[in-house]
């Protein structure tokens, strides 16, 4: 009886899921060969490089580079150099230009804006005096507009002076 049970589910499992309409859904001459398209992927390539590139070239040119006023040592004179020491104090008023031992008159502000035109002039002939000079300092009142302060350290790095020192208020 044992023998018999077994027997009859196997024919019972025979007839509900017969072999052969198995064997006829897997046979290979039914698949189709697909042609994949990576049309869409080599738009997105061709947008997304250049799209990363420039964002590479964007944040270099809006780094500043800008160095601090040297240290004074305990005695409170600076170390003696050869080169001028040159500082540009801007203020609401104007601008004026300080080097060692010398003070040129202030430059004052005209319908609110500062005289650039008079500063390129200014940079561009101390530079023929010393065009071993490479450093300047810009002294600012805490009132000094942003735009302002970079148009003077742009006015600065074109007159061949790259090295630009920034200092607080004036005392």
């Amino acid at each position: 009886m044992m023998s018999e049970h077994p027997n009859n589910a196997d024919q019972q499992q025979q007839q509900a899921f017969p072999a052969t309409k198995r064997a006829k859904k897997a046979t290979s001459r039914d698949v189709e060969m697909i042609d994949l398209d990576v049309t869409p992927v080599m738009n997105l390539f061709m947008v997304l490089i250049p799209f990363l590139v420039s964002m590479a070239v964007f944040t270099h040119v809006a780094v500043v580079d800008f160095s601090l006023p040297p240290a004074q040592t305990e005695g409170g004179a600076a170390e003696e150099s050869k080169e001028l020491d040159i500082s540009i104090i801007v203020t609401s008023a104007g601008f004026r230009i300080v080097g060692t031992g010398k003070k040129l008159d202030i430059v004052p502000r005209v319908q609110g804006q500062y005289q650039f035109d008079k500063l390129r002039v200014l940079l561009k002939a101390i530079k023929f005096e010393y065009p071993s000079q490479k450093s300047v300092v810009l002294v600012l009142e805490s009132e000094i507009v942003y735009d302002d302060i970079i148009e003077f350290m742009d006015i600065c790095r074109e007159s061949q002076f790259p090295d630009i020192g920034l200092s607080g208020d004036i005392g």
